[in-house]
């Protein structure tokens, strides 16, 4: 006796579901195209605007504060130029001097960068004037400052055109 009735196909074979190569075709590709991306990213030179004017590199051994030595410095602009103090703070910091206060005040106002010692260590305010690429040295020791040193920053310094810290 036969009947008409359709076979069923057999147990063992597999059906694939459709698509999954597709999915795993585009993230494979994917991570191709982003290996390639940063490959090229990577493999491009840094372009350094020529005219920046750097006082000295900051790896500078004769510009840097010691090791081990916490020099506490005080920035105060003279200039008309608001925000000077604080770029000035932000290029110590980046050589070791510890800036504890930075203001402006424009009634101070000098033609030259000067740098005060309080402690008679001319050479922390050598490394400073070495750090800001000018000023003149000063002497006035002074027992009763909170700071080792005083810089009175003038006309003469140009901060660097580089973007600081956000």
């Amino acid at each position: 006796m036969t009947s008409n009735m359709p076979s069923l196909p057999p147990s063992h074979a597999r059906t694939r579901p459709r698509g999954r190569g597709w999915l795993i075709l585009a993230a494979v590709g994917m991570v191709i195209g982003v290996s390639v991306a940063g490959w090229f990213v990577l493999r491009t030179p840094i372009q350094v605007d020529a005219r920046v004017r750097v006082a000295a590199n900051v790896t500078d051994t004769f510009a840097r504060a010691p090791r081990g030595v916490r020099i506490r410095v005080r920035v105060v602009n003279t200039t008309v130029t608001q925000g000077l103090a604080k770029r000035a703070t932000f290029a110590l910091r980046d050589y070791g001097f510890d800036v504890v206060d930075f203001e402006g005040d424009a009634a101070l106002h000098r033609a030259s960068t000067l740098i005060v010692t309080h402690t008679d260590r001319v050479d922390w305010a050598n490394r400073i004037r070495r750090a800001l690429g000018t000023g003149t040295i000063e002497s006035h020791p002074d027992s009763s400052r909170l700071v080792d040193l005083t810089v009175f920053i003038a006309d003469d310094w140009k901060s660097s055109t580089q973007p600081f810290r956000p």
